[in-house]
């Protein structure tokens, strides 16, 4: 049984909710500070991440697990992802010196 509550919960739900183009750029985004993030670590950086992609790309293509077309979205998504949006600068003495 539906209450109430649930009835008028459905349509604004569906009036909120964001679009495709919305949900993907929000995924760039939050990949974005990820990396920003990863880069602070001293051993990660754009360059191991995008080798790493690279590597498991080749991977899932040669296993045929992954089409042409989703190979190139996912190329235009990392062009757009590992593109610096800002640069990192690294304290001399570590992050918290």
């Amino acid at each position: 049984m539906k209450t109430s509550v649930e009835k008028r919960a459905r349509p604004n739900a569906a009036v909120i909710a964001p679009t495709l183009a919305e949900r993907i750029d929000a995924i760039e985004q939050f990949l974005q500070q990820l990396v920003v993030l990863l880069e602070v670590e001293p051993d990660l950086n754009r360059d191991t991440i995008a080798a790493w992609i690279e590597v498991t790309t080749a991977s899932a293509c040669a296993h045929g697990m992954q089409s042409r077309r989703e190979r190139t979205a996912l190329e235009q998504l990392c062009r757009r992802v590992l593109t610096p949006a800002v640069e990192v600068v690294r304290p001399a003495g570590g992050w918290l010196s």
